[in-house]
């Protein structure tokens, strides 16, 4: 019998191989051309193991009018001459999967995944007769047993994927092609883009920049005092009369009495890590986005180190040999410690969350290999994670203490009865405290302070809140919400960590709130994804959920195509607008350029004016006026946690004068 199994990475054909290995007399290692290949033999089988690099099939449009809703799968390198080397794979599964009497999915087991296999063996082979390998990790024992234990192709996974793919294909192109139709026949051109989760992901962004812009702040008080080195604030904070609070201080005695009231509080451990908590926690802690996390997370779990990433679910299943993999991490020194305790207290039974998905938790595997920095920073956070979920409950003792100078003042302090958990996760923020007073005591209070504050506006979204967002409100999915983001810095529509709508980003938000709101409406979007599911679960046919996709698009372009002189036009006007820079001496504008990945101030008056300044290579950088040294336009940079100004005029005294304070402080 001859069989064929297909992966999605080369490193996961390597890892089933020598899996399988066992049951077989030979295992060859193969090449066709710059692709390798295994075989496995014995008497009664011959067992092909050959890998995708990920999606070899792309959809293609048949006619390039507007709108576009008749395509076809094809292979990747006729879409794309950047993708030619895929054509060495698929060649080579055409060469193995003609003599084969059984194909094998072995892909990532989700609906990308199942998308891949599906059309490759759509086209080359028979997906009736085809079967899937299910895994969470690549770990040889769960990798032998998943072929021990074949599955029905999952074919409704395939079908949401097709769909997915299709309709956010069907948004991405006729939309982002309808506004670049427009903004041609105004006479400009600006490469721009718009997509079915792009959208609602940019309406909650600009809805955030106009709650901070119209916010309006109000003033308060609050009152403090300071006893033992312990700030207390006033019970009635805050003040929104400055006279009450100022009469409150007046009416503060410089002694009194403490009242203590305790309570024992149990904190349960969190549970395991699901996608978006991992990312949400790798941002916090290391500052990375959310895109890297899930390059790296990805390059973990192909290495076998950890559980399959992008998993909605918060549970460890009985399946899982979780008593294994803590004495495996027993025998690593960075954990040794931790885990020999959990193994003495004989603790193995997880505290899981609510939430679950077809795979489990992240989790490690006990396995080891090389791995970068990065990797290590993410590793150890699973892997700490992991163990605090077998761990005890936290008891912390609440001390809710009040101060009665007359004017009553409270404050609470937090002392830690038992680590429990947190001994395991040392990622908290938490500070240790301790608490001075004792019940009934009289204390001198050695400092009393008013402060006028104003409120604050609501703070941006983060990178990882946005994510959080999208999750709760079920738009785009734990794989395309990053992607999304990114896509949206990269087109300039938002900067910084503290997610800030550049003009760019508001012009396209505002044309299609005034023109067609539909493609902003996260109610949509939601819709379709929750059709999407019901294809996995053979609630609805996929060509429904295409159809209704294709009458949203229709309408939204039909929107576009109503407007598109205005929109065309108020998009010049706005672009050029929000392209401005800085004044030009010349009476024009210096506007940002981007040549060739290299950015520099030029003049719209160019070719007339051939003014142009260079701008830093990386970093934020905003306008900071005209330099009071020369008049050449200054800016913000913004380097990490500094922010600094500096003359765009090289030769600028003011320059050469930081230059020279530099330069001393060196010499000290």
């Amino acid at each position: 019998m001859r069989i064929l199994i297909i992966t999605e990475k080369p490193s996961v054909a390597q890892k089933i191989a020598y899996a399988l290995k066992k049951d077989f007399q030979t295992l060859t290692k193969k090449q066709h051309k710059r692709v390798t290949y295994y075989e496995l033999k014995n008497e009664n089988t011959d067992l092909f193991i050959t890998p995708a690099v990920g999606h070899l099939f792309s959809l293609k449009e048949k006619q390039n009018t507007i709108p576009v809703f008749e395509l076809e799968w094809v292979p990747s390198y006729l879409v794309n001459k950047s993708s030619y080397y895929i054509k060495d794979y698929l060649d080579n599964i055409v060469n193995l999967i003609k003599n084969a009497d059984l194909v094998i999915n072995a892909t990532d087991f989700d609906i990308e995944g199942s998308l891949i296999g599906y059309n490759i063996i759509k086209k080359y082979g028979d997906v009736r007769k085809a079967k899937r390998m299910k895994f969470s990790t690549v770990t040889p024992q769960e990798l032998y047993e998943a072929y021990k234990n074949l599955i029905d192709f999952d074919i409704d996974n395939a079908y949401a994927g097709e769909a997915r793919h299709t309709i956010d294909w069907f948004y991405g192109i006729n939309l982002s092609r309808s506004v670049m139709n427009a903004i041609k026949k105004s006479g400009r051109y600006k490469s721009l883009s718009i997509g079915r989760v792009q959208g609602p992901m940019l309406h909650f962004l600009v809805k955030r920049e106009e709650e901070i812009e119209n916010f309006k702040p109000e003033l308060y008080w609050v009152l403090n005092i300071i006893a033992k080195d312990v700030q207390f604030s006033h019970t009635k904070n805050p003040f929104k009369s400055k006279k009450e609070a100022e009469t409150a201080k007046e009416n503060t005695s410089k002694k009194g009495k403490i009242k203590i009231n305790s309570t024992i509080k149990k904190i349960p451990p969190p549970p395991p890590f699901d996608f978006t908590t991992l990312q949400t926690e790798a941002y916090r802690i290391y500052g990375f986005i959310p895109v890297k996390t899930q390059e790296i997370s990805q390059s973990l779990y192909e290495k076998g180190m950890i559980s399959y990433p992008r998993s909605a679910s918060q549970k460890l299943p009985p399946q899982i040999n979780v008593k294994s993999i803590i004495y495996k991490l027993s025998e690593n020194p960075k954990f040794s410690k931790l885990a020999k305790e959990l193994i003495e207290e004989n603790k193995f039974k997880p505290k899981e969350g609510k939430k679950e998905d077809v795979h489990p938790a992240i989790h490690p595997t006990g396995e080891t290999d090389k791995i970068s920095t990065d990797e290590e920073k993410i590793y150890n956070l699973i892997v700490h994670r992991f163990l605090s979920c077998f761990a005890d409950y936290a008891e912390i003792k609440e001390n809710n203490i009040t101060l009665d100078a007359t004017e009553i003042y409270s404050t609470k302090i937090s002392e830690t009865v038992k680590e429990g958990w947190q001994k395991f996760y040392p990622y908290l923020q938490e500070k240790k405290e301790t608490n001075p007073f004792i019940d009934g005591e009289e204390v001198s209070i050695s400092k009393v302070t008013m402060k006028e504050k104003e409120t604050t506006p609501p703070q941006r979204y983060t990178p990882a809140s946005i994510l959080q967002l999208m999750e709760k409100e079920n738009i785009g999915t734990k794989t395309t919400r990053a992607i999304v983001l990114d896509t949206l810095y990269k087109r300039g529509y938002v900067v910084g960590k503290q997610i800030t709508v550049t003009p760019l980003g508001r012009v396209i938000y505002k044309i299609f709130k005034k023109y067609s709101p539909k493609i902003l409406d996260p109610n949509l979007t939601r819709q379709l994804e929750e059709e999407m599911e019901k294809i996995q679960n053979k609630e609805i046919s996929k060509e429904k959920t295409i159809n209704d996709a294709k009458e949203i698009v229709t309408s939204i372009i039909h929107d576009i195509l109503q407007h598109e002189k205005e929109i065309g036009t108020e998009l010049k006007v706005n672009l050029e607008e929000s392209e401005k820079f800085a004044p030009c001496a010349c009476g024009g504008n210096l506007k940002v350029i981007d040549y060739k990945g290299k950015k520099f101030l030029g003049c719209t008056n160019y070719p007339k004016c051939k003014i142009t300044f260079s701008l830093p290579p990386s970093y934020l950088f905003t306008y900071a006026g005209q330099c009071d040294s020369c008049n050449s336009p200054k800016i913000w940079i913004i380097k990490g946690k500094q922010r600094y100004q500096k003359c765009l005029n090289q030769n600028c005294i003011s320059n050469k004068r930081k230059e020279e304070t530099e330069s001393k402080k060196e010499k000290k």
